[in-house]
């Protein structure tokens, strides 16, 4: 993301609300935005050159950047409908060690599952950062 793109974004803050889900009965509406999660799709080109063809941009609030910072929970994003589940590590039945699983298809859009992304290689593309923040967050 080039400067001019960050710029914009963070201008745009003030009047974005956090697109994550928080629960029944709620609305995005009643949570403002405080910061983005940006997520580069791309690809490597060799070892030292990666090319983000684009980048997915998700707003969000202060209490969920706080909860992709921290290891309670596991963020489930839905590339497809946008839509998004948190899961508490200490309740579920599996051991969930990412912060953010991108999924490709989820129940609720779909009934063809298209795979499950994360990035745990530092070195590989697909560093997640919360754009306000300036800080990577391990996917």
């Amino acid at each position: 993301m080039d400067e001019l793109d960050r710029l914009r974004l963070l201008a745009e803050l003030d009047e974005s609300h956090c697109e994550l889900n928080h629960g029944p009965g709620t609305k995005p509406e009643e949570y403002l935005a405080s910061d983005y999660i940006v997520l580069p799709f791309g690809y490597q080109e060799d070892r030292v050159r990666e090319v983000s063809a684009r980048e997915l941009v998700v707003p969000v609030c202060f209490e969920c950047a706080q909860a992709l910072l921290q290891d309670e929970w596991t963020l489930l994003y839905c590339f497809e409908c946008g839509g998004s589940r948190w899961v508490n590590r200490k309740l579920a039945r599996n051991a969930y060690r990412h912060h953010i699983l991108w999924l490709r298809g989820c129940p609720d859009c779909t009934n063809v599952f298209g795979g499950l992304y994360f990035t745990d290689i530092p070195r590989v593309i697909g560093h997640v950062e919360l754009l306000a923040q300036h800080v990577m967050v391990a996917a």
